[in-house]
This record gives structure tokens, C-alpha cells and sequence, in this order.
């Protein structure tokens, strides 16, 4: 085809560029049918209801936030640099919690006040470590500390110790829990929470902290009797709160209550208790024959994750399997002896594995706990949790104050069990939430009923009642014996 006059091939192809440059400038400037409805001024563009226009005839370029190198430590220059920086503020937080530890041990200062402080300083205060990163191993971090405290805590309930305070030990476990629970839901609701919103919230912040009673239950001057009770309590609220969460998701999630108490679902606890059981009395074998090789407290415990895993894939109990298959190995000998089997010498093997195991989750624990309350510092804002849940959790602190000392009311008329005067003070303050209520918490927020403001409501909690504790706690309670400052009351103890 001949070429217009006064038409070259340069001046064809400046028109093509222009042309493409205006097609160009069309689709940036233009906005999504989100965006249309929005009703919002974004950049150059006034977005309304139904129609937009452009105030300028310059396109419109989406603003690309800014990274400040002084505010994110994912914005340090060059890989080596954010490598180091991550070690050290690793082993400082490491020291840190030794360090708090000690503090524990010598003047009774929770570490979780000095943890979750050291995360409010690092995340919302300084904005050095990013919560947004944080969150996104949230799930798996918090399923491996669920994990932690079944194991732990089957490992912990020996039978014979048990059995013998089991009426007051359970008394005091279940009762507890049980009230501590129905006033947090009562409040829950009261608040204009709706009802199952209010029951995973009782859940959460219900049970006492065991990481923290345990190692206090030896130094406090308390009779041998009452110190087993305290224990015992400690050993089962963990177990108690997590197991009803458990429930509550099944509830929630699996067809209400006719879904939890359907055929198929009694065979699939059936199934997890049996599957643990069988693997409890059978993995003592494979230790005798393994003999005294290294890890094999490390390859017990991924014994432990792997049947989690596996149980939970096919629809079953991973929580319940996980803490049978704990209890059985720290029960091996009594177990074989009810069921007329000679416990040796399998029973001796699965003594060494099972101390073996206790320093091993005690390690274990010390950097879940660590890292956990530091993170949870981080991404805790106080500043946004709306003052309605600020007064929620100081209610929940007040009611569980008040609802204890009904507790031990209750039992003592019932000749459950006998307190002094200064035992029954003792036993009133000694409830701190810890670990395990920051688990839950977290958990709450995948079952879609928490309204954003569940994590914080916990923090508050578990401030309020470690502060409660540590000042409180130092007139009620009889100093810490001197003897047990530099070697804290192990937890496995409770005989």
C-alpha cells in the first residue's frame, strides 16, 4: 500500500509509540471493579460509588510502601550483615533467658515478665523485629509447643505417685479448671462475646501455668501432702487445657456435638489411645537393642512427632495419642506388672530412656518457652487492643482470684484435703498463666471465632497474674528455702 504524503517511516513509528504509551497510561489509570466500589481517593483519582475520574491527565501509579533501613531488621544491608545481627540477637535472647531463669530460682521473678518485656521492646517499642514475619510460623511453632507439653506432661503423671493424693490431686485439677472456666465464659458473654467465642476464651486463659508451679512447688514451705497436690494440679491443668480445646474444635468444626459424641469419633479417640499404647509398650524394645548410643532421646521424641503427624492425617487424636504414648513410657513397669508381664529387664531400659528423655524436653522446653513469650511480646500491640478487652482481662484476673478461694473453700469442707492458714494463702495466689495459655490463644485464631483481639487479652493475662504472683505472692507466701535457690525442685518429681 503507497505511503501518504508527508508521511515517512520514522514518523509511523513515533505514532505507534505514542499510541502505546497512551494504551498504556489507559490500563494503569484504571481501577479494578474492587477499587470502583471503594469509595475512596487513591493518588490522583477520585474513586466514588459508581463512576471515576481522573483530576489530572497524569496516570495513576500505585505508591510502593518504603522500607526504612532503621526500622526492620529484614532491611539490613547485605546477607552477612542480617546474619550476624540474627546470631547475636539470638544469643542474647538465649542469655537473656538464663538469666531470667536464675532470677527465678534466687528472688521468685516469673520469666515470663522478663521475656514478654524484652519482646515488647524488640517488636512494638522499636519495631526492630517484624511481626509480620513472626506470624507466619505462628501455626507451626505453636503446633510444636502443643506437642511439647503433652509429651511432657505424660511423661510427668507417674502412676503410683498418683494414685496415692489421685482424689485430692484431680479434685483440685479439675475443680479449678472447671470454675476458673464457667466464670471466663459467663464474663465472656456479659462482654457481648458470642457464646463460642466466649468458651475458646475461657479455654485459653483458664488453665494455670505447670512451667511455672513446678519448679516453685518445692521451695515454698508446703507440707509433702499439699506439695503433691500442687503437682499434681500443675502436671494435669496443661493437660486439662489443651485436651478441651481439643473438644472444643471437634465441636466447632466437626458437626457440633452430635459430631463429637458420634460412633466415628469415639473409634477415632479409641484408635489414638490404642495405636499410642501399642507404640508405649513396644518402643522399649528398640531401645534395649539400640543400647547406649547417642540421641536416642532425640530420636524418641521424633518417635513422638511422627505419630502426632500420622494420627492427625488420618482423622484422629494426635494430643490424646501423643500424651498416652508419653504416660506409658514413664509407666512401663507398672503397666507390664497389671497385666501379669515380668518388667524386667525392659523396665529398667525404659528408666534410663525416660530420665534421658526428661533432661532432654526440659532443654527443649527452656527454648519453646524462650522464644515463644519473646514472640509473643512481638506481636502483641497493646496500644490496639480496645479498651472493652483491657477491662475483659483485668475481670478474668479478679474473677479467678475470687473463683479460687471458692475452690479451696469447697474442697476443705468436702475433707478433700487440709490447709494452714499460711498454705491456703499460698495455694490461693499460686495461679499464674503462662506457656500454655499463649498456645491457645494462637490456636483460637484458626478456629475463626477470635475477633482479633484473643492474643492480646491472653498477654494481659498472663501478665496480670505472673505480677500478681511475684508481689502479692511475697507476703502471702513463706520465703523460698534456701537450700533449693541454687537447685530448683525438679519438675519429674512427685513422689
Amino acid at each position: 500500500m503507497p505511503a501518504r504524503a508527508g508521511w515517512s517511516i520514522s514518523d509511523a513509528r513515533q505514532g505507534m509509540t505514542r499510541a502505546r504509551g497512551r494504551r498504556l497510561a489507559s490500563v494503569v489509570s484504571r481501577p479494578s471493579r474492587t477499587a470502583i466500589c471503594s469509595g475512596r481517593r487513591r493518588g490522583n483519582v477520585v474513586i466514588g460509588p459508581r463512576c471515576w475520574k481522573s483530576v489530572t491527565s497524569r496516570p495513576f501509579y500505585p505508591r510502593v510502601r518504603r522500607l526504612h533501613h532503621h526500622h526492620s531488621i529484614e532491611s539490613l544491608p547485605g546477607g552477612t550483615v542480617a546474619s550476624a545481627t540474627f546470631l547475636v540477637l539470638l544469643g542474647g535472647l538465649l542469655v537473656l533467658a538464663f538469666l531470667a531463669e536464675e532470677g527465678f530460682a534466687r528472688w521468685g521473678v516469673p520469666p515470663v515478665l522478663v521475656l514478654m518485656a524484652s519482646g515488647l521492646v524488640l517488636g512494638p517499642a522499636s519495631g526492630f523485629l517484624p511481626a509480620e514475619r513472626f506470624l507466619e510460623v505462628a501455626p507451626h511453632f505453636g503446633a510444636l509447643a502443643f506437642l511439647l507439653i503433652l509429651f511432657e506432661g505424660g511423661l510427668d503423671l507417674h502412676i503410683a505417685s498418683v494414685i496415692r493424693r489421685l482424689r485430692a490431686g484431680v479434685a483440685m485439677a479439675v475443680t479449678g479448671f472447671a470454675v476458673a472456666a464457667a466464670t471466663a465464659v459467663a464474663a465472656g458473654v456479659a462482654a457481648g462475646l458470642p457464646p463460642a467465642a466466649a468458651m475458646v476464651l475461657a479455654i485459653v486463659v483458664a488453665p494455670i501455668s505447670g512451667a511455672i508451679v513446678l519448679p516453685l512447688a518445692g521451695r515454698l514451705g508446703l507440707r509433702e501432702e499439699v506439695r503433691t497436690v500442687v503437682i499434681l494440679e500443675a502436671a494435669l491443668a496443661d493437660v486439662l487445657a489443651v485436651l478441651a480445646m481439643t473438644l472444643a474444635r471437634q465441636v466447632l468444626t466437626g458437626g457440633g456435638l452430635a459430631g463429637l459424641l458420634a460412633m466415628g469419633s469415639m473409634l477415632a479417640a479409641l484408635f489414638s489411645v490404642l495405636l499410642a499404647l501399642g507404640a508405649g509398650l513396644a518402643w522399649p524394645r528398640v531401645l534395649r537393642r539400640l543400647g547406649d548410643r547417642r540421641f536416642v532421646d532425640v530420636l524418641t521424641f521424633g518417635v513422638a512427632l511422627t505419630m502426632w503427624g500420622f494420627v492427625e492425617t488420618i482423622g484422629a487424636s494426635g494430643a490424646l495419642a501423643v500424651l498416652v504414648f508419653g504416660l506409658v513410657l514413664a509407666n512401663e513397669k507398672e503397666l507390664l506388672e497389671a497385666v501379669g508381664l515380668a518388667p524386667e529387664p525392659v523396665a529398667s531400659v525404659t528408666g534410663e530412656a525416660v530420665a534421658r528423655l526428661h533432661v532432654f524436653t526440659a532443654q527443649l522446653t527452656f527454648l519453646v518457652r524462650t522464644f515463644f513469650f519473646v514472640f509473643l511480646g512481638v506481636v502483641v500491640r497493646p496500644a490496639d487492643l480496645p479498651w472493652p478487652r483491657w477491662f475483659l482481662a483485668v475481670g478474668f484476673v479478679a474473677l479467678f482470684v475470687g473463683g479460687r478461694w471458692l475452690v479451696l473453700d469447697y474442697l476443705e469442707s468436702r475433707a478433700t484435703f487440709a490447709l494452714l492458714g499460711q498454705e491456703r494463702k499460698t495455694l490461693w495466689l499460686l495461679q499464674p498463666r503462662g506457656l500454655v495459655s499463649a498456645v491457645l490463644a494462637l490456636e483460637a485464631v484458626h478456629l475463626g471465632v477470635d475477633d482479633g483481639s484473643f492474643v492480646g487479652v491472653a498477654s494481659v493475662v498472663i501478665l496480670a497474674t505472673n505480677l500478681l504472683l511475684l508481689f502479692m505472692g511475697r507476703r502471702a507466701a513463706p520465703p523460698l528455702a534456701p537450700a533449693d535457690v541454687a537447685r530448683p525442685a525438679p519438675p519429674p518429681a512427685l513422689s
